[in-house]
C-alpha cells in the first residue's frame, strides 16, 4: 500500500488488514501506521466517521475526537510532514475482531463512493485551499464540545470532518466545497444558538 491512500475502500482496506493482523487488540498508532503518517485527509475521516457511530453518545468520546480534529488540523494548517499525535492517544486500544468487522461493513458504500468522486478542483486540495480546509476543522473541533449536551447534536460536526476527509483523500474539490458549506452553516447555526 503506498504512503498515503487515495480511495476509501484503500482507507478501509489498510484498516482491515490491520485489524486482521491484530492478536486480539489494534491500537490507534497500529491504524494510523497502517493509513499512514501523512495522509491528514484519511485521519480527518476516520476520526468524523467514528463520531458519527453510536459510541459518540458516550459521554467524552466527541470532545476526545474532537481534541483529535483539532491537533490533526492544526499540523495540516502549519505544514507538518507527517501527523504526530500524543502518546497516550496512539496507545488506546479496540478490539480487533470487532474493528475489522465493522471496516468490512464498509466497504460497500466505500466503493460506491469511490465511483462517484474523482480529483477535480486541485486548488482546493492543496496548498491555500488545503489550509482553508485545515482552519475550518479546527472551528468545528473547538465548536464541538458544547454540543456533546445535546444528545446526538453532534453528528452535524461529525459529519462534516468525515466528508473534508474524504474529500481531501480522493483530492476531490468539489467534496471539500460541499464539506465546506455544510461546515461553515454548521459554524453559523452553533454561534447563532449559543448567542440566542
Amino acid at each position: 500500500m503506498s504512503d498515503s491512500p487515495r480511495t476509501l475502500d484503500d482507507v478501509i482496506l489498510c484498516v482491515c488488514d490491520t485489524a486482521a493482523a491484530s492478536e486480539g487488540k489494534v491500537s490507534l498508532q497500529e491504524v494510523r501506521d497502517a493509513i499512514g503518517g501523512r495522509a491528514y485527509g484519511p485521519l480527518l475521516f476516520m476520526a468524523g466517521l467514528i463520531t458519527m457511530t453510536p459510541v459518540s453518545a458516550v459521554p467524552g468520546v466527541p470532545t476526545l475526537l474532537a481534541f483529535t480534529v483539532v491537533l490533526i488540523a492544526g499540523q495540516m494548517l502549519v505544514g507538518c510532514e507527517t501527523v504526530w499525535l500524543p502518546r497516550w492517544l496512539l496507545r488506546l486500544k479496540v478490539k480487533g475482531a470487532s474493528l475489522e468487522k465493522g471496516a468490512r461493513s464498509a466497504r460497500r458504500p466505500a466503493q460506491f463512493l469511490d465511483r462517484l468522486i474523482r480529483p477535480r478542483i486541485a486548488g482546493m486540495t492543496e496548498g491555500v485551499g488545503r489550509k482553508g480546509v485545515a482552519l475550518v476543522c479546527i472551528l468545528v473541533g473547538v465548536l464541538t464540545p458544547p454540543l456533546e449536551l445535546i444528545p446526538f447534536s453532534t453528528a452535524i460536526p461529525a459529519a462534516t470532518i468525515t466528508v473534508f476527509g474524504l474529500g481531501l483523500t480522493a483530492r476531490d474539490g468539489v467534496v471539500v466545497l460541499a464539506a465546506l458549506s455544510v461546515g461553515l452553516t454548521a459554524i453559523g447555526l452553533v454561534a447563532w444558538a449559543m448567542l440566542a
